[in-house]
């Protein structure tokens, strides 16, 4: 028995020093919590740009197809892909032997048709002179006259037919530059057979532009953004080529038809881009950024620094340092007595012995008529209020009824929340009206006071 009873005074023990081992292990860990160190930045002035983000492809901004006119076999290739051309220059020839066969009896269709009518016109000459004697009848000198027409005609179609087999030979069998500029593709190669004679059959030999020191970037803008988007809107854009480089356009146009894939509206915006470097070539991906506005020698933050929240406090210690942020300039002693009655309005509300509504009209009461989010009491109409969570706008973690908007006040969701290590060391909260953002920085409006203000980015990684 008495074997027994000293295991189970060693077991308790054992277990007693557990306990103490995890709660200083507990405690050390949410001191090393509290005391963790951060990432700063500082509150400065600047430049920024409120964009719409798409992405387009490089187009040239004018293209001339040439096509065959005439059927036929390459004999020659001048040019190949980027060389550059004069107008009326050779770019291939298409080969006219069976041409000059055809130019040969075309010659001599065109001669026997010239000496048949020569020859009318000699009967034509000899029934008019029978006729004017009487020797002649109108019917049979008619018929003279009807001949002679008829071999005109055969002489006029046979030159007609020698004509054109020479416009083949001399004109269509080369093929020539209809403009000064750059051959972006060829789609023949030397020996191949072409087809000449229409625009729906002929066959497509080249692919001209005039100009490559200017670009088209067709861009698919979303029906949600497009209201953002303006003829002669600024346009910055990047190419996964040079991925350090900034090009620069103008919007040109928007087109009105929409594309709808997979039920979602899109809007094509025609861009204008310089390409004096030569570095922009067609059919690029460019990823663009529409301007829709800019601000210069503004406050600006790290939209980072808005988007932290500390980790070592709990949801109640935030909602009472933004709480303490909104009371704005109130004097020392009007913040104690502020932060006096919150922390008993809390434990209160903790205890489910207030009412719905009691946090703004009791501490207004308290300060002696101070409005909660008026000049004196919190900064302009926006302002933070009690119980409430600047990030959400809805009502922080563990309010009831009483956390409910008054009438005719701003959305607290108007200001965010920026952190900083005050003059003890203890984490402080600020309040602020963010304003246009470029993802990356936001602009602080109204709070010039701030300018130079340390504050949290994130948490240091060691």
């Amino acid at each position: 028995m008495k074997k027994w009873k000293g295991i189970t005074i060693v077991l308790i023990l054992v277990a007693i020093g557990v306990g103490v081992f995890i709660l200083s292990s507990t405690k050390k860990s949410g001191a090393s919590a509290k005391t963790q160190s951060y990432d700063f930045t500082t509150i400065s002035r600047g430049a920024i740009e409120s964009d719409v983000s798409s992405s387009g492809t490089l187009s040239v901004v004018n293209s001339v197809s040439v096509l065959a006119q005439m059927s036929g076999r390459i004999e020659t290739l001048n040019v190949d892909y980027n060389d550059k051309v004069k107008k009326n220059e050779v770019l291939a020839t298409i080969n006219t032997d069976m041409l000059k066969l055809n130019e040969k009896q075309a010659q001599a269709a065109v001669d026997k048709a010239q000496a048949n009518y020569d020859l009318q016109v000699l009967a034509v000459q000899n029934a008019l002179t029978l006729a004017s004697k009487g020797l002649l009848s109108d019917y049979d000198l008619k018929t003279a006259q009807a001949t002679l027409n008829q071999a005109k005609a055969d002489l006029d179609s046979a030159q007609a037919s020698f004509e054109q087999i020479q416009t083949q030979i001399d004109q269509y069998a080369y093929i020539t530059s209809p403009i000064d500029g750059i051959v972006l593709q060829r789609d023949i190669d030397l020996g191949q057979s072409v087809v000449g004679g229409g625009t729906g059959t002929s066959t497509a030999l080249f692919t001209l532009t005039d100009d490559l020191s200017k670009m088209l970037i067709d861009a698919q803008v979303d029906e949600l953004d497009i209201s953002g988007i303006a003829v002669g809107q600024d346009v910055h854009f990047s190419v996964e080529a040079y991925p350090s480089d900034s090009f620069t356009g103008k919007v040109k146009s928007i087109r009105l038809l929409p594309t709808t894939t997979n039920n979602v509206v899109n809007y094509d915006v025609m861009i204008d881009a310089a390409n004096k470097s030569g570095k922009l070539l067609p059919g690029m991906t460019a990823n663009i950024s529409f301007v829709k506005q800019k601000k210069e020698n503004v406050l600006v933050v790290p939209s980072a620094a808005l988007r932290f929240t500390p980790s070592t406090l709990s949801a109640a210690e935030i909602k009472k340092a933004e709480f303490l942020a909104s009371l704005g300039d109130l004097t020392p002693a009007q913040v104690q007595a502020a932060e006096a009655r919150y922390d008993a309005e809390q434990k209160a509300m903790a205890a489910g012995r207030t009412g719905a509504r009691t946090t703004a009209s009791g501490l207004s009461s308290l300060m002696g008529g101070a409005r909660l989010g008026g000049p004196g009491f919190g900064g302009p109409p926006g302002g933070f209020r009690p119980g409430q969570s600047s990030r959400t706008g809805q009502a922080g973690a563990g309010n009831g009824p009483g956390s409910a908007q008054q009438p005719g006040a701003a959305p607290a969701a108007q200001k965010k929340t920026l952190w900083y290590v005050d003059s003890s060391g203890k984490l402080a909260a600020l309040l602020v009206l963010p304003g246009i953002t470029d993802g990356l920085s936001t602009e602080i409006v109204g709070a010039d006071n701030l300018e130079g203000k340390k504050i949290i980015v994130k948490v240091k990684v060691n």
